[in-house]
């Protein structure tokens, strides 16, 4: 952890702020100290310079352990490397400046947020581009990401959950989390937690699986439903097997061809986790308008996934934004 991510940290719990307890520190890095709450007392351990901040898991323990597995063995090369959920690195961020409308020249001097940052490819990427990257999991194989991202100054690991965010309002320019607010048992509510986050005039991008085009592999889980309790060494190895299978299907069924290293990952990140919320395009649209976005657009993307960006009013006592505009 660096010194100056502390200006935006605070406790997750209560959401004070937080006093910082060196033991080790190299550089202006520090490797193993303490992070305390100056309000309620809780404290939150900074271990190989990455801060612990999760509190209250409660059933998402295993979920935390269920993702770091999978982080854990894509490091390993046992899943995807080349790409990444299909994409090359070169796609992903490219996507990531469209999703958003924006030039990566509008990231220079700004704070980005990833949320749900999974392996830290696009997070560590994004640090190229002048902006304070900082990047969250909730993966117990926190380690492996941050060691991937370690060589870029400006980028930053936190092991953190979007359920309890241990940050300060208004801390970020821009906030994307693909893929994550699915996750939570109540997304509404974790849209919300993120969309606080974001400055005046900030914007948010989320995606989450469509429920009116859900994938082969989404469907496999629903008809399975037990998959998340096979043993994940066991899952893995099933994944592999049928994986050419699911490439023979695309190529009958005239989808897009994808490797059978990548129906891998795609059937092992489907079928591993213990839930996963669907939605509709109105209701995430809707998500935008509760809280008085503008400039919210939904954006063309990956297919089976619903894009949607929106920016933060600078004043939230305007009337709502009633038009979902076409992203370009």
């Amino acid at each position: 952890m660096r010194r100056r991510i502390l200006s935006v940290l605070c406790c997750p719990d209560c959401k004070h702020g937080l006093k910082l307890i060196e033991k080790d520190a190299v550089d202006g890095r520090i490797l193993n100290g303490t992070l305390e709450c100056e309000n309620c007392g809780k404290s939150f351990d900074i271990i190989s310079e990455i801060p612990r901040m999760m509190v209250n898991l409660g059933d998402r323990e295993d979920l935390s352990e269920s993702w770091g597995y999978q982080w854990a063995i894509q490091a390993e090369g046992k899943l995807e490397t080349d790409t990444y959920y299909g994409e090359t690195e070169e796609q992903e961020v490219n996507n990531f400046f469209r999703y958003f409308g924006i030039t990566p020249g509008d990231l220079s001097g700004k704070t980005v947020l990833d949320a749900g940052c999974g392996c830290g490819r696009l997070t560590k990427a994004l640090g190229k581009y002048g902006a304070e990257v900082i990047g969250i999991d909730i993966a117990s194989s926190i380690e492996c990401i941050h060691r991937y991202c370690q060589p870029e100054n400006n980028v930053h690991i936190i092991q953190a959950d979007i359920v309890n965010l241990p940050f300060k309002n208004e801390s970020f320019d821009y906030v994307w989390s693909k893929l994550a607010v699915c996750y939570a048992r109540n997304p509404e509510q974790a849209f919300g937690n993120l969309a606080s986050l974001l400055k005046p005039s900030g914007k948010l991008f989320i995606s989450v699986p469509d429920k009116a085009d859900l994938s082969f592999v989404v469907k496999l889980k629903d008809l399975l439903r037990i998959t998340h309790r096979i043993p994940r060494r066991l899952l893995l190895y099933l994944c592999w097997t049928f994986a050419p299978i699911l490439a023979l299907a695309k190529k009958i069924t005239g989808n897009p061809a994808s490797s059978i290293r990548a129906n891998a990952f795609f059937l092992f990140n489907a079928l591993h986790p213990s839930f996963m919320t669907r939605h509709s395009k109105e209701e995430v649209k809707n998500w935008f308008h509760k809280l008085n976005f503008d400039e919210i657009a939904q954006v063309d993307g990956m297919p089976r996934l619903i894009h949607v960006r929106g920016t933060r009013r600078n004043n939230t006592s305007e009337i709502p934004f009633d038009t979902i505009i076409s992203a370009s």
